[in-house]
């Protein structure tokens, strides 16, 4: 290494080829991960990763910036970057991994271009399988503050979508359910009426003025229909904890699982068709309300009793049972906590000896008193700044997830659309999953300690 004279150092940015300090002027790219790990996935079928965000954080631009995929054919790799990248400007690498065979699979992606760090690398890693049954968890914000792996999914459709949304008012994702239609892809959407009727009539009208393409007002048995989730083809889910509406992509902390499951996506889309069949049509036909029908419990093999979690049936009991059975550990993300038994309960579990972390934003005008009895109970309570909600500004839990007892025989991992709130679990049509694969739990788990911290950190 070439060393600097050390009478020097004060003019090093005027020294040419010394190395001990970066010159004032030069682009400098810093990637926001140097690996990625694809989870088993079923052979012939495409997994999506969160994107990897390539910023210049030098002061002077970035030029030849040159991406290439080398190793194994199973991955590929598509990016929003140019040639060239200003001076703090970001862009962002989507990797995507279809395995062939069963078997590991390993390739890299170089990034080159004129910084003095260049090249770099990104180490990619998969598994292909032909075990039916896989899972993968979404984490927003995602590093290009959208949704693009929601999109990718809608876009693949070929036979049908079927959604059930609280908020749906971001025009790309229904510019892409209306193509879907123009395609020959049947799609139906369930829309909540109770809270949004202003808010989604503008996408009820665009969907029900497309062939192929339906909207209902949601069924009028519940008092809102907070569920957000979507099927496609008959084949995959999403169950998710985000609404469709862009403002939030950028500042919420939401989550989404994939998964093929057939038990829960039979479970899901039969409790979908009744609450269709009882919604009300563009032509103000209101169909028969069922507030009676018994949604299915999911996938009995991987959890006795089912792993699907719907209010207003089984909502309230099984998120008591998970805070009351935790033995060692228990960590919350929420956006509302006004349910007295729910407090109560964690209360009682902290009293217990049970290490509770609990993430919310710090919302004290409505849930104060809760708050409250939380720390008397010597719960750890982390809260971001309340800077409004979908604003931007800040950071906002809009998550609704738990876990109890990480890495134990006795681990219970929640996440879905149901708050801890009466109405929610008692009133609202909403939809959780105990998440059972370990990459999926894993990842939660990480993502939430690293909330509770304060860092915000995605893994």
């Amino acid at each position: 290494m070439k060393k600097c004279p050390v009478a020097s150092l004060v003019f090093t940015f005027l020294l040419a080829g010394c190395n001990s300090m970066t010159p004032f002027h030069e682009p400098l790219g810093t990637l926001s991960a140097s690996s990625i790990h694809f989870p088993a996935t079923t052979v012939n079928t495409t997994r999506y990763a969160s994107g990897i965000t390539l910023t210049n954080l030098g002061n002077a631009a970035m030029t030849g910036i040159r991406i290439s995929l080398g190793g194994a054919d199973t991955f590929m790799v598509s990016t929003t970057c140019g040639a060239g990248l200003a001076s703090q400007a970001s862009c962002v690498i989507y990797p995507t991994f279809t395995p062939a065979a069963a078997s590991r699979n390993s390739a890299s992606i170089s990034v080159t271009d004129d910084a003095s760090n260049s090249p770099q690398s990104i180490k990619l890693s998969g598994l292909g399988t032909t075990e039916s049954i896989t899972r993968a968890l979404y984490v927003f914000p995602e590093p290009d503050a959208s949704i693009t792996p929601l999109y990718a999914l809608v876009n693949s459709a070929q036979q049908t979508i079927d959604l059930t949304m609280w908020g749906l008012e971001d025009t790309t994702f229904l510019d892409d359910l209306v193509a879907a239609c123009n395609r020959g892809v049947t799609v139906r959407v369930i829309l909540d009426y109770g809270d949004n009727f202003s808010v989604n009539t503008p996408a009820f009208n665009q969907l029900n003025a497309v062939p192929n393409c339906s909207a209902v007002w949601a069924n009028t048995a519940f008092v809102v229909t907070h569920q957000k989730s979507f099927i496609l083809d008959g084949t995959q889910v999403v169950i998710m904890s985000l609404n469709l509406e862009s403002v939030s992509y950028s500042s919420t902390r939401d989550y989404a699982l994939l998964e093929n499951d057939p038990a829960d996506i039979a479970a899901i889309q039969a409790t979908f068709n009744a609450d269709y069949a009882a919604g009300t049509d563009a032509a103000g036909t209101v169909g028969a309300s069922d507030f009676s029908y018994q949604p299915g419990p999911g996938d009995t093999s991987v959890l006795a009793g089912g792993d699907l979690i719907w209010s207003p049936t089984t909502a309230q009991a099984d998120m008591l049972s998970l805070i009351n059975n935790a033995t060692s550990t228990l960590l919350v993300e929420a956006e509302e906590m006004d349910a007295a038994n729910i407090v109560s309960a964690l209360a009682a579990a902290c009293q217990r000896g049970v290490q509770v972390h609990i993430t919310m934003t710090d919302d004290s005008a409505d849930f104060g008193t809760e708050f409250s009895a939380l720390q008397a109970a010597k719960c750890g309570l982390y809260l971001y700044p309340n800077e409004g909600e979908y604003t931007g500004l800040g950071f906002y839990v809009h998550a609704k997830a738990a876990i109890a007892d990480y890495g134990l025989a006795s681990q219970a991992v929640y996440m879905g659309s149901i708050n801890y709130d009466d109405e929610s679990m008692t009133e609202f049509r909403e939809l959780g999953i105990y998440i059972t694969d370990p990459a999926s739990a894993k990842l939660l788990y990480r993502t939430m300690t690293s909330d509770y911290a304060g860092s915000g950190i995605i893994y």
